[in-house]
């Protein structure tokens, strides 16, 4: 049995998609939010699948880029933490990454963060962003200027689009 995601918005309503059919509907979630389990859905035309809620403000899209991070550290003397690293989730907000060897960043470390989009452009990233999560090698992270009206924005907009 496949669960897909659907993601629900500030208004507590997500679309639903028949995979089937392709017929959409926009739901309000506002009950079903915190049931924790998949809900059975059945389409007008007979289909039935399964969804599971996430509660988000933004999509999160799943990747697999390669980039390249810098930990900026406030002392000089400590110098600048640099390495390889691979994008597996993306949002307008922030990534979610993980690193190719070892690392010393922290929660709250500020991040300089270098990726190249699989967009027909091959389009590269230059982000500024501050640690949110730490689990082992994988960094979650949120842009320091996601409402600004600038080029990577754009780019990352794009991007996310749904297709």
């Amino acid at each position: 049995m496949e669960v897909r995601k659907i993601y629900v918005n500030d208004n507590e309503k997500g679309t639903l998609i028949c995979e089937k059919c392709g017929k959409t509907r926009v739901i309000n979630f506002s009950d079903f939010k915190n049931i924790g389990k998949p809900l059975k859905v059945k389409c007008s035309c007979g289909h039935i699948f399964f969804v599971s809620i996430e509660v988000r403000k933004f999509y999160r899209k799943s990747t697999h880029l390669s980039g390249e991070y810098i930990k900026i550290s406030n002392d000089a003397a400590k110098g600048l933490e640099k390495g390889a690293m691979t994008v597996e989730d993306l949002s307008r907000t922030g990534l979610g990454f993980r690193t190719q060897t070892p690392h010393k960043i922290r929660v709250k470390d500020m991040i300089r963060v270098r990726f190249t989009l699989d967009d027909v452009q091959r389009s590269e990233v230059h982000k500024s962003a501050i640690v949110k999560r730490i689990s082992h090698d994988f960094v979650g992270a949120e842009f320091v200027d996601f409402d600004a009206f600038n080029e990577a924005n754009r780019t990352l907009g794009f991007y996310l689009m749904p297709r």
